[in-house]
């Protein structure tokens, strides 16, 4: 039996510290791969409307659904619902960045060294009413989580994998400091396909997080209900 300081210390240490879920097994996966996948995948892989950048629209589709899901199972909660369905439409607003804001199902107007180059969004007919409509998605997405979220009350419900949290940070400043600027001249050749797989890891590593918080804290429930029983 543990002692109710046991049970204390066990719990504070689950926010930040959780099992590792076979979704964080898939991100260490992915980031084993980064460098030997990158530097033998064709270059084309990592082109726009490429194979690596249609797999993250899958996966933040697939961040989109989770949410969408996760709000159906605790719409119990309001405030919890609520904040998933809030996050539905980040999911979007990065699955539609990735596909250039719907430039991508366009044909390309050329074909250079780093892959298709497609219509200016000034270039097509919905162009000036984009970047209007992002905004007002983001403040109202903004809006609606600054509403609803309170670190009292979500606290008690959250277990956070560090795993996942520190290979997103790792990831994005990969992709966005090191390979995107390329930084490494060494890695030049490959630093399109390089910065593209780092976004890939970031973006699956937000999934996890998300699947973590929507489904795998419900297996340490009934040791906080516990806790909370021994603090009585």
């Amino acid at each position: 039996m543990l002692s109710k300081e046991q049970l204390h210390m066990s719990s504070k240490k689950q926010l930040l510290t959780g099992p590792l879920s076979p979704s964080t097994w898939v991100s260490l996966l992915l980031t084993v791969l980064l460098f030997p996948l990158g530097l033998c995948l064709p270059g084309w892989w990592g082109w726009e409307n490429g194979p690596i950048e249609n797999t993250q629209v899958v996966i933040l589709g697939a961040g989109a659904f989770l949410s969408w899901f996760a709000a159906r199972r605790n719409r119990g909660d309001i405030r919890i619902r609520n904040l998933w369905l809030w996050v539905i439409p980040v999911w979007l607003l990065m699955a539609g960045r990735e596909l250039s804001w719907g430039r991508a199902f366009l044909e390309p107007v050329a074909l250079g060294p780093e892959g298709p180059v497609f219509p200016s969004i000034r270039a097509i007919w919905y162009g000036p009413y984009v970047y209007p409509f992002l905004t007002v998605i983001a403040i109202a997405s903004l809006a609606g989580l600054w509403r609803n979220f309170s670190w009292a009350y979500i606290k008690p419900k959250l277990s956070l994998c560090v795993v996942d949290g520190a290979l997103l940070i790792l990831a994005a400043v990969a992709a966005q400091l090191i390979f995107e600027r390329n930084w490494l001249p060494a890695l030049t050749p490959y630093h399109q396909i390089l910065e593209e797989w780092s976004e890939l890891i970031a973006y699956w590593c937000m999934v996890s997080i998300a699947f973590t918080l929507g489904f795998q804290n419900e297996r340490s429930q009934g040791e906080k209900q516990l806790v909370q029983s021994a603090g009585r």
